[in-house]
């Protein structure tokens, strides 16, 4: 019988004579008595602070150290554990003083799912307890003043970075990237937008070559990029209750216009008069939201047209996210619950 998965939707240069292989297969140069990772590592980014990083919480990087020699990292995940808190000014990655973050939540079930099915060498019973048991408490004070809470911290990070480097092949998640999964300050919508649209890669390869739903995504964030860039589109004013077909109305101009800026809406027809094709795009609109198809243009979806280009976009970077922490196709049969839609969807293969 097909395994039937199931999971919830919630980044040296030198002469080859004095390159060596250490004992953990890094390239070792012995000029500069580097190893190709150290190379790599980040500089630490100290205009990071509490007023704009993405976590409250940051701890010294001396206990990252002490952590490093008690557990006796590899060097391959030594380097990257300095370069990631290096770019984040030592800032927590999986908390804040809430609790868990959502990414970390979402890791965890990634984990969860990839340590039971697939990795068994990422499984740490230990960890597995302490986490169950702040997920079963109601609202944790999280402190670093708390030794506990830092391990934690850092366990979950080692764990994320050998994930990463064992669960997708060489070059489709850079260092760089994987540092990135994890948002460690507050920006812009459109910088972080042009960021992931404009950013090019030597070897051109790309997470969202092995992330179907992030490319997906990533097409509506170019889409709506472009549209920002060019100005968005105007807000909708009517103090009529509904709109229906057959009727005529100035809003019907601007509504028809709004749809044909997102593609929601073929042609260039600017009357006022409301037909058969402005209704069924009403209704493939109200579908896509999540509403009822009725064609009927209300208040409500008046609102939802009348959100800023900017605002979506933000929406689009938020799934994006959450994509990253999707388990990678696998095959066989698949059960796939989408917890906001209330939908659960079956699949065959790919079917």
């Amino acid at each position: 019988m097909k395994n039937v998965i199931v999971y919830l939707i919630l980044l040296c240069v030198g002469s080859t004579f004095c390159n060596e292989k250490s004992s953990d297969n890094v390239n070792v140069n012995y000029k500069s008595g580097k190893t190709d990772v150290e190379k790599n590592v980040s500089k630490r980014d100290t205009h990071i602070n509490p007023s704009n990083s993405f976590s409250d919480l940051f701890f010294d990087s001396l206990v990252m150290e002490k952590f490093i020699s008690e557990k006796n990292l590899p060097d391959s995940i030594v380097s990257r554990l300095r370069s990631f808190y290096n770019t984040r000014n030592y800032q927590f990655a999986w908390f804040n003083s809430d609790g868990f973050t959502e990414q970390a939540l979402a890791f965890w079930n990634l984990h969860q799912y990839v340590t039971y099915n697939f990795d068994t060498s990422l499984r740490d019973k230990s960890l597995q307890k302490k986490i169950n048991n702040l997920l079963t408490q109601d609202s944790p004070s999280i402190s670093t003043a708390t030794p506990s809470y830092i391990n934690i911290e850092l366990s979950l990070t080692d764990h994320f970075l050998r994930y990463m480097l064992s669960n997708y092949e060489k070059g489709f998640v850079k260092w760089k990237e994987m540092e990135r999964f994890i948002p460690r300050e507050k920006l812009e919508p459109m910088y972080v937008a042009d960021s992931l649209l404009n950013k090019r890669h030597e070897d051109n390869e790309y997470f969202e070559d092995i992330n179907e739903p992030y490319k997906l995504l990533k097409v509506q964030l170019d889409k709506y990029y472009k549209i920002a860039k060019e100005g968005g589109w105007l807000e909708i004013y009517t103090n009529k209750k509904t709109l229906k077909k057959g009727t005529s109305s100035s809003e019907i101009v601007t509504i028809k216009r709004r749809l044909q800026i997102t593609g929601d809406m073929p042609g260039t027809d600017t009357t006022q008069f409301f037909d058969d094709t402005l209704e069924t795009e009403i209704k493939n609109f109200q579908t896509t939201l999540g509403y009822k198809g009725d064609g009927v243009i209300t208040k409500q979806l008046i609102e939802e047209l009348n959100v800023p280009v900017e605002n979506r976009i933000q929406q689009i970077l938020i799934n994006m996210d959450r994509m990253r922490w999707m388990p990678a196709e696998r095959e066989g049969n698949l059960i796939v619950v989408n917890i906001p839609e209330f939908v659960l969807d079956w699949y065959e293969g790919h079917e």
